[in-house]
């Protein structure tokens, strides 16, 4: 079997269409999954979610990062058949996911550890696939590993990240949020939108009686955005939702509406959403 030239792993949180990952052979690392209470609910996890929190239970799900062996075993079944290897991660800010892959690297013999490149894409889900979509367009223009890790790192800054999610129970219940705040927030109306700035997920707005996500994320970026909309550049964006596909194609639906193209729509990998809970928004572009 001939040896193909550059092949790609990505972590869990990569968030790309099941056909994306197929078509292009992208192995994934999973994370650690601990369904805890809801494991007793039928279902998917946003449906057990809803079903515990009907009987009273804010259930959660509790998640680790990939291990070290985790990665070194893809690294090395992933390198019988590629030359070498473009592995992204969730941003090293938010997560040891980074941390796992660079050590695994190093337990590999020196001739294969040459072969593997490590990226912190300092983003996640809808940013982190755009990002891998970038890779793959690369990979087909003919650019060597070494040269794509320049390019990506060079334009990291320009993949950004909005979110939203539905209700901040679980957020609270999970203890990502203060309770006082998280109520405080409730009574008030307000939610927050975040996003990654410079890797590390923070607060970059906050919306008094959303109504509807896709509205909110949209204005937001719609703001964001409109200086390099009128400068002529393209953007591409990508969205991801836990179980929330109706706003995610309205929010499709309005970035179609100036002239945004949406490269995927998928729903939030379970480490994610299993945290944000059912109704999360994501947006992301680049």
């Amino acid at each position: 079997m001939e040896e193909k030239q550059i092949g790609i792993v990505a972590d869990e949180a990569v968030d790309v269409p099941e056909e994306i990952i197929k078509e292009n052979d992208i192995s994934l690392v999973r994370f650690k999954i601990d369904l805890q209470q809801l494991a007793q609910f039928p279902g998917t996890i946003y449906e057990k979610m809803v079903q515990s929190d009907k009987q009273g239970i804010i259930g959660f799900v509790k998640t680790s990062q990939p291990s070290i062996n985790d990665f070194a075993r893809v690294f090395e079944e992933k390198l019988k058949h590629f030359k070498e290897l473009l592995c992204f991660t969730i941003s090293s800010k938010i997560s040891g996911t980074y941390n796992s892959a660079t050590q695994a690297q190093k337990f590999l013999s020196a001739e294969m550890r040459s072969r593997v490149h490590v990226l912190d894409t300092l983003n996640g889900s809808a940013g982190e696939g755009l990002i891998v979509l970038e890779a793959i367009k690369h990979i087909k223009q003919g650019l060597n590993a070494q040269e794509i890790v320049d390019r990506l790192n060079a334009d990291l800054k320009n993949f950004k990240l909005l979110g939203a999610y539905q209700d901040g129970k679980w957020l609270e219940a999970s203890g990502r949020i203060p309770r006082f705040v998280q109520r405080g927030a409730e009574r008030m109306h307000l939610k927050p939108i975040f996003g990654f700035k410079d890797g590390k997920l923070t607060i970059v707005g906050i919306k008094m009686n959303i109504k509807n996500l896709s509205q909110a994320l949209f204005e937001e970026f719609e703001k964001s955005t409109r200086k390099v909309r009128e400068s002529g550049k393209k953007i591409t964006a990508s969205i991801t939702h836990a179980n929330n596909e109706e706003q995610a194609n309205k929010l499709k639906a309005l970035l179609s509406g100036i002239n945004v193209d949406t490269a995927f729509l998928s729903p939030v990998c379970i480490p994610l959403g299993g945290h944000l809970g059912p109704g999360t928004l994501v947006l992301g572009w680049h």
